[in-house]
């Protein structure tokens, strides 16, 4: 419903004293000095969580590159735990006892070559020459038992069989051939899937 025009115009005016006047302006610096907090605050804030996030990806990066091959390790480990269980599971013939008894020789291998660097070599401080004969008994022997191993091997296991039981184990594998044989982790879970899928199929 449309108003009528009023008739009457009242108009009313404060007057401030100089007193009042100086604590409206003292309200109004007050109020400008708080946005300016609230802006300079909000940009702190923000440089801190940056400052913050960039701590911990640094810390998360530093712990990554002192952890990083142990929990590597760890993630292989597991994987050929599983890996072997399945094995042994699908194949006839525990081959994934095999390829534990082949990283045991690997093992060894590793043992008598540090044995032969520190206690046969003339360069090396701990030179020795009765454990030097001790290593070369120890050296023999491993042979002998490896030679043993590969025959067993042998008789009872496919080649691609035996590639996946040598997978990353350098010259313990009979066949082994720098640069052109199964030495990767890649290729050990290649060689496994291939013997796992053909004993299904």
């Amino acid at each position: 419903m449309p108003r009528r025009r009023p008739d009457q115009v009242h108009e009313f005016r404060i007057s401030f004293s100089d007193f009042e006047r100086a604590k409206i302006n003292r309200l109004e610096k007050t109020a400008v000095a708080n946005v300016a907090l609230d802006a300079t605050t909000d940009v702190l804030k923000a440089a801190g969580m940056a400052l913050g996030g960039g701590g911990a990806l640094l810390a998360a990066f530093v712990l990554l590159k002192w952890k990083a091959p142990e929990i590597i390790a760890d993630i292989q480990e597991k994987a050929n735990e599983t890996l072997d269980g399945l094995v042994d599971a699908v194949l006839p013939g525990t081959p994934a006892e095999d390829r534990r008894a082949a990283q045991a020789f690997a093992v060894r291998r590793g043992e008598i070559a540090r044995r032969e660097a520190a206690y046969c070599s003339y360069a090396s401080d701990k030179y020795n020459e009765a454990e030097c004969s001790r290593t070369q008994q120890m050296k023999d022997q491993y042979f002998a038992e490896l030679e043993a191993f590969r025959r067993m091997l042998k008789s009872q296991y496919t080649k691609e069989q035996r590639a996946a039981i040598y997978a990353g184990l350098g010259d313990i594998n009979p066949d082994f051939v720098e640069g052109g044989n199964v030495t990767s982790y890649d290729d050990y879970i290649k060689s496994i899937t291939k013997v796992v899928w053909n004993s299904f199929f």
